[in-house]
């Protein structure tokens, strides 16, 4: 009896200071935040800056964590198709990672700002936003920019004039020579500005051109090492003294015959007008017979008007679309067949 006595007697005297480390060690961690991950970023915008053409705008975006867990960045979102990412998803405590960041140089041009959403596991910056921007200038600059528009009327001469010049520094720039696509169409040359490294490109269109309208290019070449070449966009178009209005007749949707009765006739009309000079309409036909036209001089030689009788036909099936084309003749040498189109559909 004795004996065991002494056993429960040293069992609880070795419970007491191990029931004290435990409680001492609640209360060292009582109230305490447990680890936590801190994003920092270097910086969240980058600038380019002013910079000529680049086949792609890259740039590296440092993340450090300063918490105590774990940082994940769940998360890169380009707000634009241009723009491509890659990213270090985890950052340890204390660590540094990047966000890679590249814009496609084929998709910007003159000013631009992107941006990039990012989402992390940090509470206090679930979301930031980076932005990367520049200028690009072209190393060719040319003056106006954009398509050389060459619109004209028939027997019209067209002229447009262009100064081309260089952003390059410590470069004697030269135009060396000139060449295009459309040399049936137009004619091209080029000759020393007023002001040094500037030359003068003028292109005009052939006047005898018949009613028509393409594109093809204009190419510069010149000494810069950089951009030996440049290339320009032209647009040659004869536009017609008759103007046609409207140029479609659209009936829209249409009652068509069927087993419950006929359809339902809709009438559009059309004005032909010579800008200049005379034009007589000598004849007015249809393609399709259930589109009837009628011919009405408004000013003699000058201005007519045709009123097109659309008489639906029987329904075939549950979608159906009567289209065809109208022609008019006329005594104009370089427009002696204008064609205006005719569609109608039936009901759903």
């Amino acid at each position: 009896m004795r004996t065991r006595w002494l056993t429960m007697i040293l069992v609880g005297m070795l419970a007491i200071p191990l029931a004290g480390v435990a409680q001492n060690a609640a209360k060292k961690t009582e109230g305490k935040p447990s680890g936590r991950p801190i994003l920092d970023l270097e910086r969240m915008n980058y600038d380019f800056g002013e910079t000529f053409e680049q086949k792609e705008y890259a740039y590296s975006f440092i993340v450090r964590n300063k918490g105590t867990a774990d940082l994940v960045i769940e998360d890169v979102h380009p707000g634009c198709g241009c723009t491509a990412a890659k990213w270090d998803k985890v950052i340890a405590p204390g660590k540094t990672g990047k966000i890679d960041l590249v814009i496609d140089g084929a998709k910007v041009s003159g000013q631009f700002s992107k941006t990039t959403e990012v989402k992390t596991n940090d509470p206090d910056h679930p979301q930031v936003t980076l932005v990367m921007s520049g200028r690009e200038i072209p190393i060719v600059r040319v003056t106006p920019e954009g398509t050389v528009y060459l619109h004209g009327r028939p027997g019209e001469a067209v002229e447009k004039e262009l100064t081309i010049a260089t952003n390059e520094k410590d470069i004697d720039f030269q135009v060396t020579g000139l060449k295009s696509n459309m040399d049936d169409k137009i004619t091209y040359s080029y000759a020393k500005g007023t002001k040094p490294g500037e030359y003068v490109i003028k292109v005009k269109k052939d006047a005898k051109l018949p009613i028509m309208s393409t594109y093809g290019t204009l190419t510069v070449t010149t000494n810069s090492k950089k951009s030996p070449e440049t290339t320009l966009q032209v647009h040659v178009m004869t536009k017609s003294s008759i103007l046609v209005s409207p140029s479609v007749l659209n009936y829209g949707q249409i009652k068509f015959a069927d087993a419950k009765g006929p359809g339902t006739q809709s009438t559009k009309t059309l004005t032909v007008t010579k800008a200049a000079g005379k034009i007589r309409i000598t004849e007015v036909t249809s393609s399709n017979p259930n589109f009837k036209p009628t011919l009405e001089t408004v000013v003699p030689d000058q201005q007519y008007k045709v009123t097109v009788v659309f008489i639906p036909p029987t329904r075939k099936q549950s979608k159906q679309t009567e289209s065809g084309e109208m022609i008019l003749k006329t005594n104009d040498p370089q427009e002696p067949t204008l064609r205006v189109q005719l569609v109608a559909r039936s009901e759903i």
